[in-house]
């Protein structure tokens, strides 16, 4: 029972408006990521989430394997993905709805894209919603999630679209 937020541990990335959603709604959260040797990251971290580490509803997973990343993402809430900045896609949104968990996120970029809203999961525009979208999550279908994954995101769905690309480009 906690939500997740997986990836670069960074500004951009909204790992603090993870930890503000969570926070208001009351949720435990599990960071999962990596802070990349930059100062402005490792500053980043410094001030914005370490002081959150102690206060035992956020807990950071470091660097987290291939093994313990699918682990968390299959066991989550749901994953929040409050990214500030214009994300090309999300992967960590297709490996959440993979393991058939529902993504909670800022419609950013390519992210509306991906993450079909009310169905496997839930976007906003603005972070002061997302903690109310956190009580919604429960009423996303797993299986929906999963299904969508398969569906348009499959090795063959892309092999695919990439011929059609490929074949009207030689036409």
């Amino acid at each position: 029972d906690y939500l997740l937020w997986l990836g670069r541990i960074c500004e951009e990335k909204g790992a603090h408006l993870a930890i503000d959603a969570a926070r208001q709604a009351g949720a435990p959260l599990v960071l999962a990521g990596q802070v990349y040797p930059f100062r402005h990251h490792q500053q980043y971290f410094a001030r914005a989430i370490r002081p959150h580490l102690e206060c035992g509803r956020v807990r950071l997973v470091e660097a987290p394997s291939c093994s313990q990343k699918l682990d968390l993402l299959a066991h989550a809430r749901a994953v929040l993905v409050p990214s500030l900045c214009e994300e090309t896609s999300s992967l960590v949104s297709l490996e959440a709805m993979a393991c058939g968990t529902p993504v909670i996120a800022l419609r950013r970029g390519g992210v509306p894209e991906v993450v079909v809203d009310g169905v496997t999961g839930l976007l906003t525009d603005t972070p002061a919603e997302l903690p109310a979208l956190i009580a919604r999550a429960a009423s996303l279908d797993p299986q929906a999630c999963r299904r969508h994954v398969e569906r348009s995101f499959s090795a063959r769905r892309m092999a695919a679209g990439y011929a059609r690309l490929y074949r009207r480009l030689l036409a």
